[in-house]
């Protein structure tokens, strides 16, 4: 790639992800234009990430299009969600996006959309987010991940994580929680979403 087109593609990467991160805070679910620590899976860590090599990338072609079939139909059961509704319309000229609502919570979803605008991946989320309130180096399914946002809002039953699935395209789960368990801990949860999603795509 050029400089002009790296530089180029690292700008829309920035404000894809300010935009993705904004547009998170809001009450609605999978928004209609945009996209939005625990230790309970094995694989999970909140060690640092950013000294772990991806050395083998993930494929997620498919989820460009087609993000609802990151989880399989015994993960739904599995982190008590129902089936995936598919979003068209979101920031990325690339990537749909998916909202899996709670079955106990209709209000309460995980959101998954796979962020190909970055060049440099998951590195350019962590520079982004220098001067966040939340930025959290972590491991999910032994790939490299963040805790990242603009503000703190684990207290409200949110969770934005990023998973770096190779050196230039990142997995972003987008957890809200309302009236369910898991609220107290949203990136519990979020961990959990995500290593399914890698599980599969693993498998």
């Amino acid at each position: 790639m050029s400089t002009i087109r790296r530089q180029s593609a690292s700008v829309i990467g920035a404000v894809l992800a300010l935009v993705l991160t904004s547009c998170a805070e809001s009450e609605s679910g999978t928004p209609t234009t945009s996209l939005p620590t625990t230790d309970s899976v094995a694989t999970s860590s909140s060690g640092s990430s950013d000294d772990i090599p991806i050395d083998e990338p993930l494929d997620t072609t498919h989820l460009l299009e087609q993000p609802c079939t990151a989880l399989a139909e015994n993960d739904l059961t599995d982190l008590n969600l129902t089936a995936g509704e598919l979003n068209e319309d979101t920031v990325s000229q690339v990537s749909n996006a998916c909202k899996w609502a709670r079955e106990d919570d209709s209000r309460s979803h995980a959101d998954l959309m796979i962020m190909t605008e970055n060049a440099n991946g998951l590195e350019d989320i962590r520079d982004l987010n220098q001067d966040s309130e939340v930025l959290e180096e972590v491991q999910i399914g032994g790939y490299p991940a963040l805790y990242a946002s603009p503000t703190g809002r684990r207290d409200m039953g949110r969770c934005d994580l990023w998973i770096g699935v190779d050196d230039s395209t990142v997995a972003y789960v987008y957890v809200a929680l309302h009236e369910v368990p898991d609220a107290s801990d949203p990136c519990g949860f979020s961990d959990k979403v995500g290593e399914a999603i890698i599980a599969n795509l693993s498998s």
